[in-house]
């Protein structure tokens, strides 16, 4: 997923947090959904920093990335 620096941060927070709750009801309906999960978005960044602040809080609290 790719967002603007400019999507405030809760919701790029809540949007993540939706997709990586949903991911498997996805995949589901979507096979190649199955590639779209948080954990492929942190590892698939060049650089974590590059990732938005409001998808690294989650994916931080989702145990995902430190």
């Amino acid at each position: 997923m790719l967002a603007s620096p400019a999507l405030p941060e809760d919701v790029a927070y809540r949007l993540i947090r939706a997709v990586h709750k949903g991911e498997a009801a996805l995949a589901k309906r979507l096979p190649a959904a199955a590639e779209t999960t948080a954990a492929n978005t942190f590892a698939a960044a060049p650089r974590p920093d590059l990732i938005h602040p409001g998808v690294m809080r989650y994916l931080r609290e989702a145990g995902l990335a430190r």
